[in-house]
């Protein structure tokens, strides 16, 4: 999705703001993860706690504002 200067994204959604932890010192590795997690059966709080067992404490606002976005963009989509 963000590969050498290009945000997919951001190219379709305009610039947005990534929720705090998803862009902040591990934002990159957990917004890489919380895609990766996206299977069509789990939900965004087991996504959540995958994360939050893993690498840090992930709000699950945060993890559900951002699977919004990738939903925007066409990226993921809901059931």
């Amino acid at each position: 999705l963000d590969v050498y200067y290009y945000d997919h994204v951001e190219d379709v959604l305009g610039p947005g703001d990534a929720p705090a932890v998803l862009s902040g010192r591990q934002g990159g590795v957990l917004a890489y993860e919380c895609l990766n997690l996206v299977n069509g059966r789990r939900t965004v709080s087991e996504i959540r706690d995958v994360l939050t067992g893993h690498y840090t404490s992930v709000p699950l606002s945060e993890v559900a504002e951002y699977l919004d976005r990738l939903a925007g963009a066409r990226v993921v989509s809901w059931k």
